[in-house]
């Protein structure tokens, strides 16, 4: 049990809320105004995951969530491409003597990783801040299974003041592109919301520590380049001068959750057998 916890704690600090733990280079306070995103995603699985249920933790980490669903259902499967965090599943389900959870490790994005995962299975995928389902998961979906999904958005100004926005990020830009593109997977929306709410640091050095892990300046499309600094303590010192409240440093942080069924998808419904002539999404 104390290796646990070490471990627990070595991962705290450097995941921290990433991973849905607390380090200490997180926010000393999070207030979303008694509308949580993270609240709504357990709405949505208490739901959803129930007797007889085959569930899919997309991204499971060091299985928080996945340990709180397993006792209410059939089977649960938890899936990562990080190591440290599924060894801290691996004892957190061990801890709680769980017989009915399979942790896999993978990139979602390796067809031989996700051909580990049984084919019609899962009645319920849901991923947790974490990879999007693609053409290869959907194999593993049953007939009506459904997807909850919670999506990170960019802090609001954080990137543009750390020279991090992307070029010409508005260009083309679509607010809900994750509907478009598992409109292409057969999967229809059922809900969508949307969270805005503020984080708070208490000086300045704490928001460096908490921007030098990899994720908070990252993009996908570039390099990880976390804070820095002699490169970043101008931009640092210009974000706290604009964010700094009565309530310490201040981050506006952006959410969305959805709930997507399988469906099948009529592209004109004057004539519902006809299917488009490609698949603009990068799969």
């Amino acid at each position: 049990m104390i290796v646990f916890v070490d471990l627990d704690q070595q991962l705290a600090q450097r995941y921290g809320a990433y991973a849905s733990y607390r380090g200490e280079a997180d926010a000393v306070l999070v207030d979303t105004y008694g509308d949580s995103p993270a609240d709504e995603v357990d709405r949505l699985l208490d739901r959803l995951a129930g007797p007889g249920k085959t569930v899919l933790d997309l991204g499971c980490g060091a299985g928080f969530t996945l340990c709180r669903l397993a006792p209410r259902v059939e089977a649960i499967w938890g899936f990562d491409e990080e190591a440290e965090l599924l060894a801290a599943a691996r004892q957190r389900v061990a801890a709680m003597g769980l017989t009915n959870a399979t942790l896999v490790l993978g990139n979602v994005a390796q067809t031989g990783d996700v051909a580990q995962l049984p084919d019609n299975s899962f009645d319920l995928v849901f991923s947790r801040r974490g990879p999007n389902v693609n053409s290869e998961l959907m194999k593993k979906l049953k007939p009506e299974a459904y997807v909850v999904q919670e999506l990170a958005q960019d802090s609001l100004g954080l990137k543009e003041i750390f020279g991090r926005q992307p070029f010409l990020p508005q260009t083309g830009d679509n607010p809900h592109w994750l509907v478009y593109d598992y409109s292409w997977l057969g999967l229809f929306p059922v809900s969508i919301k949307e969270y805005y709410y503020e984080e708070f640091f208490r000086d300045a050095d704490h928001l460096a520590s908490y921007l030098s892990r990899e994720y908070p300046l990252s993009d996908w499309t570039m390099p990880p380049m976390p804070y820095e600094e002699q490169r970043d303590r101008a931009a640092l010192e210009l974000y706290v001068r604009y964010n700094r409240t009565a309530r310490d440093i201040r981050l506006l942080s952006h959410r969305k959750v959805y709930l997507f069924r399988r469906a099948a998808m009529n592209y004109f419904p004057v004539e519902p057998e006809i299917k488009p002539l490609y698949n603009p999404v990068w799969d």
